[in-house]
C-alpha cells in the first residue's frame, strides 16, 4: 500500500493537501536549484523539501522506503561552482570549474566516509548510505528528532549551571576527541549545529569540508559569529583541534552565561573577556580559567586539543603556567605596578571587555615572599643568595639615589634663566637664591593664574619625575604590527623602502598554487596582525603558477600532431590506446584522453597519460 507522505515532514499525511502535523501544503513552490518535492533517489530513498543548505551541500528531509523511516537526505552542491539541470535531477558543472568541483568532491566523499565508519559513537548524527548518481554524491543521514542548543536555551529562557552543562556537553567533548584522532576536524561547533534529543543527549550535527569553514575560498563560506575561530577568518593561519577547542569553549560560555563571546573577527587582544564565573557562580573557578584559555586569540595561547580541555575542565590536569611555574626555578624579583580600579561595569545581560594587566602587574595571590630560607637550601646557599639580593638591589637603588644627587644639585646652583638683576634676591650663606624658589605666601598662590604651577609644585614635580624617570618609560610610539604580503607581487613587496626598513627577508620557498598566479605571495610565516620589532626575519612563500596544465583540445587533430603538442608542454609519459568510433570514419583521429575533454595534467608527479585513437573495422 502506497503511503501518502508528507513532503515536509515525511509523516502520513492522509488525502488534505495541507499537513496535519507540520502544515506543509502540497505544491509549495520550490527554488530551480534544488531538488523538487517527491525525487526518488537510487530507486529507495525520498527527498522533500529543503532543510538547510551552504555553500558545499543542500539538505532534503527524505523518507527511505526500505527501512520505513525518516532521514536527512545531504545532496553535495556547491552552488558556485555547478547547476541544476533541466531535468530538475542531475548537476552540471560551471565552465572551467570541473577540477575545483571534483576536489571538494573528494574531500567531501572523505569526510563522509570518516563519518560512516563512526556508527559506534552516539554523540553523532550517523551516516546510513552513500549514494553516487546525477553527477553528484548523496549522504544518507540519521534524523534527528531534537532541538538545536540555542532553540535549546530559549525554551528553558536561562542558562545551564555547571553541573547541567557538564552532564549534558561532556560526552560530546570525549566523541570530539576521538573524532580528532581519525583526523577529521569539525570547524562548525556552535549552538546550530550542535542538537539536543527528546532524552536530554547530545548530538553533534554540522560536519562540513575544510573550504567552507574557512573564509575567501571558491565556495561560500559558512561561519559562525562568536563560535568560528579566528583562524577561520584567516587565509593563511592554519587549522587544527585547537579550532574545535576555541567553538567548544565558546558554546560553553553561551550556556553558561547566556551570552554568545563576541565574533572573533572583532575582538582585540588587549581586551579580556568577561570571565563565566562572574554571571554564573555554579562554575569552579578552574572552569571559568579554563574555558578563557580555550577562548584566547591567538593558537599558542590557546589550548591544543580535546583531552587537555576535558583535563582542564574536569580538574585532572593544572592549568599549563601553573604546571610551568613548577617545574621552572625561583622567580626573578618583580617590580610590582599598583593596579588602577576597575570601572563600574555595565548592567544588564550584555557582554563586556576588561581591559588587559599593564605593565608587570601580578596578582596578590601569586606574589611569592623573597626572605627566607628555601626547602633544601644550605645555609651557604641562603648566605651566596642572600648576597646577590643585597647586589641587585644596591645596582639598582645607587643610579636613583645619583640621580636625585644630581637633579638637586642643579636645582640649587643651575637655575632656570638665573639673572640676579632681573629678580630680586637674598644672599644666605654665599648662596643666591631667586625668589621664583620660594615658597609663596597664600595670598601669593590665590592670585597665581589659573592653571599655573607654583614654585614648590614644580620643585615635587620635578623630584616625582626624577623617581620615574629611573623606571623604564613605556614608549608612546604606535607598536609595529607585522604586514599581510600573501596575496602582494613578491618584488613589489622587496622594492618598498618601508619593508627594507622593518623586515628582513629569508629566502624565499617557490611553491605551486592554484589560488594565485607565478610570481604572488602565497604565504608567510609570520602572522599578519601581531607585535613585532624592526629587523623582524620574514619566510615568504611565492607561487611557481599551478602545478596543472590543461590539455590541448585534440578535436579534429591527429595522433602525431597531438602528440607533439603535449611533448611541447613536457608531457611525455603517454600511452597510446587505438578504439573504435562511429564519429570517425577514418583511422588516426584523437577521439579522447583518460583526464576527459578538459582534464588537467600534474607536472609535479607526472602521471601517465592515455589517449584514445580512432581505428577502423
Amino acid at each position: 500500500m502506497k503511503r501518502n507522505l508528507c513532503m515536509g515532514c515525511m509523516q502520513e499525511k492522509g488525502e488534505d493537501p495541507v499537513c496535519p502535523h507540520c502544515g506543509y501544503e502540497e505544491g509549495t513552490p520550490h527554488f530551480a536549484s534544488y531538488l523538487p518535492p517527491n525525487t526518488m533517489i537510487d530507486d529507495r530513498y525520498l527527498a522533500g523539501k529543503v532543510l538547510s543548505y551552504n555553500g558545499e551541500s543542500v539538505i532534503y528531509i527524505g523518507y527511505d522506503t526500505m527501512s520505513g523511516r525518516r532521514v536527512d537526505i545531504r545532496e553535495y552542491f556547491p552552488d558556485t561552482l555547478a547547476a541544476r539541470n533541466s531535468d530538475g535531477r542531475s548537476v552540471r558543472v560551471n565552465e572551467g570549474r570541473q577540477i575545483q568541483f571534483k576536489a571538494y568532491m573528494g574531500d567531501y566523499l572523505e569526510m563522509i566516509r570518516k563519518l560512516s565508519r563512526m556508527r559506534t559513537l552516539s554523540c553523532v548524527v550517523q551516516v546510513q548510505g552513500v549514494v553516487e548518481a546525477n553527477n553528484t554524491v548523496y549522504a544518507v543521514m540519521e534524523h534527528i528528532d531534537g532541538t538545536t542548543v540555542r532553540q535549546y536555551l530559549n525554551e528553558r529562557g536561562a542558562m545551564l549551571t555547571w553541573q547541567e552543562a557538564s552532564d549534558l556537553f561532556l560526552p560530546m567533548l570525549k566523541t570530539l576527541r576521538l573524532i580528532h584522532q581519525d583526523g577529521l576536524i569539525h570547524r562548525g561547533i556552535s549552538a546550530d549545529t550542535i542538537l539536543v534529543t527528546r532524552n536530554h543527549t547530545v548530538k553533534i550535527d554540522g560536519f562540513a569540508i575544510s573550504a567552507v569553514r574557512a573564509a575567501r575560498t571558491e565556495l561560500v563560506a559558512e561561519l559562525f559569529p562568536g563560535f568560528s575561530a579566528p583562524e577561520q577568518y584567516s587565509t593563511i593561519s592554519p587549522h587544527g583541534t585547537w579550532t574545535d577547542v576555541y567553538a567548544v569553549s565558546a558554546l560553553l560560555y553561551t550556556v553558561l552565561t547566556g551570552q554568545r563571546p563576541p565574533e572573533a573577527l572583532i575582538r582585540s587582544p588587549e581586551k579580556k573577556l568577561m570571565p563565566p564565573r562572574e554571571r554564573n557562580e555554579t562554575i569552579p573557578p578552574q572552569v571559568s580559567d579554563t574555558i578563557l584559555e580555550g577562548l584566547d586569540l591567538s593558537i599558542r595561547g590557546r589550548i591544543q586539543d580535546m583531552d587537555t580541555l576535558i583535563g582542564r575542565l574536569t580538574g585532572e590536569l593544572r592549568p599549563v603556567q601553573e604546571a610551568a611555574a613548577s617545574k621552572s626555578g625561583p622567580e626573578p624579583p618583580v617590580i610590582v605596578i599598583p593596579e588602577g580600579d576597575w570601572p563600574d561595569e555595565p548592567e544588564g545581560n550584555t557582554a563586556y571587555y576588561r581591559p588587559a594587566q599593564q605593565g608587570n602587574a601580578i596578582p596578590p595571590e601569586s606574589r611569592k615572599p623573597a626572605a627566607g630560607p628555601r626547602r633544601g637550601e644550605t645555609a651557604d646557599e641562603e648566605k651566596a643568595r642572600t648576597r646577590k639580593l643585597v647586589l641587585t638591589s644596591m645596582a639598582i637603588t645607587l643610579p636613583i639615589l645619583l640621580l636625585a644627587l644630581i637633579l638637586t644639585f642643579w636645582i640649587l646652583f643651575g637655575g632656570r634663566n638665573r639673572n640676579p638683576g632681573n629678580s630680586s634676591s637674598e644672599t644666605f650663606e654665599g648662596s643666591t637664591v631667586s625668589d621664583e624658589w620660594l615658597v609663596p605666601s597664600r595670598e601669593e598662590s590665590d592670585r597665581s593664574e589659573p592653571g599655573s604651577m607654583s614654585p614648590s609644585s614644580q620643585e615635587e614635580s620635578s623630584a616625582e619625575s626624577s623617581a620615574v624617570s629611573s623606571e623604564p618609560e613605556e614608549s608612546s610610539a604606535e607598536p609595529i604590527r607585522m604586514a599581510n604580503f600573501v596575496g602582494q607581487k613578491y618584488a613589489d613587496v622587496l622594492a618598498d623602502a618601508k619593508n627594507k626598513a622593518v623586515y628582513i627577508f629569508s629566502e624565499p620557498e617557490y611553491v605551486y598554487s592554484d589560488q594565485y598566479a607565478e610570481g604572488i605571495v602565497a604565504d608567510q610565516d609570520v602572522t599578519p596582525g601581531i607585535e613585532i620589532t624592526e629587523g623582524t626575519r620574514v619566510s615568504l612563500k611565492v607561487s611557481k603558477g599551478s602545478q596543472y596544465v590543461t590539455l590541448p583540445s585534440y578535436e579534429k587533430k591527429k595522433e602525431k600532431e597531438y602528440l607533439d603538442e603535449l611533448s611541447a608542454m613536457g608531457i611525455t609519459n603517454v600511452i597510446v590506446s587505438y578504439r573504435e568510433d562511429p564519429l570517425f570514419k577514418q583511422d588516426g583521429y584523437v577521439v579522447g584522453t583518460s583526464l576527459g575533454a578538459d582534464g588537467r595534467y600534474d607536472i609535479t608527479k607526472k602521471p601517465v597519460l592515455e589517449i584514445y585513437v580512432s581505428k577502423k573495422d
